[in-house]
């Protein structure tokens, strides 16, 4: 069995109402947090894929989220893993992982000003429906495999949010055009020149930047629905991710060179889906 992130390591965080679990959920608290209560500390968000869903409060943390979790410990981070009861897609259920989130602010001292968000495959797809609904709530976000967004997704509310996200282009489960829809949404919100992207059957990896919008987009031409697993373990997209942050906006952080994060390799190993 392919090793999965340690719940004991984790507090169960579940979003309540009495004694009914409105949301299940865990929360890693480092321990520099609780070293020193008075530093706030910066909190990712990670929204599982569709084969996670449950009320198990454990199936999403798995394999998925360990390149993920290694990082939040390395930086001292909070790591905030809700589980969806089916995906990512209804209103309440957004509205729930973000009342979940909103108790982290308000049980430790969690920076709100360096609130981060990430999800893969239908957590992908949830994380382009967070930015829409609670827009300026993150520094920055990270879709990674996205499936597709909910008809009440307005890509105006996007514009400036800044996005790093990643699809290849043989994903055989979310077809790779969901994301460059999503794209071409943004940009034409933003009255911006939409990209040419390649054609299915082309071998070269494919990447879009807009600096000013602080938006960046890398499409491997294989990896298909795994590509998380060469997603999760750059330690430059975590600069990239830490570097930003509400308030004040961080000089120059949308231009990191990108090719920093460029996949060199696709990780062989099979996805929780």
């Amino acid at each position: 069995m392919a090793q999965g992130a340690n719940v004991n390591e984790f507090i169960d965080f579940s979003l309540l109402s009495g004694a009914t679990v409105l949301l299940p959920g865990r929360l890693y608290v480092p321990p520099e947090a609780q070293a020193d209560p008075s530093q706030p500390r910066p909190l990712i968000v990670f929204l599982h894929g569709g084969g996670d869903a449950g009320t198990n409060n454990v199936a999403q943390l798995n394999q998925n989220i360990d390149d993920l979790f290694a990082e939040a410990k390395r930086r001292g981070a909070f790591l905030l893993a809700p589980q969806a009861p089916l995906n990512w897609r209804p209103r309440t259920v957004t509205d729930r992982a973000v009342a979940m989130m909103d108790k982290a602010l308000q049980d430790y001292n969690v920076d709100a000003n360096r609130l981060y968000l990430t999800g893969y495959s239908s957590g992908g797809g949830g994380t382009w429906n967070m930015l829409s609904r609670y827009p300026d709530r993150f520094a920055a976000a990270v879709p990674v495999a996205p499936v597709s967004t909910e008809p009440d997704f307005a890509p105006a509310n996007l514009v400036g949010q800044p996005i790093m996200t990643f699809h290849a282009r043989n994903d055989g489960i979310a077809p790779v055009q969901t994301t460059r829809n999503v794209i071409n949404s943004i940009l034409y919100a933003a009255h911006k020149t939409l990209p040419a992207y390649p054609t299915l059957q082309n071998p070269a990896e494919f990447i879009f930047s807009a600096p000013d919008l602080d938006l960046h987009y890398v499409e491997p031409a294989v990896g298909d629905h795994s590509v998380l697993f060469s997603v999760y373990d750059r330690p430059a997209l975590y600069d990239w991710l830490f570097a930003h942050s509400l308030v004040p906006e961080p000089s120059g952080a949308g231009l990191l060179l990108v090719a920093a994060i460029i996949l060199p390799k696709i990780t062989r190993r099979v996805p929780s889906l």
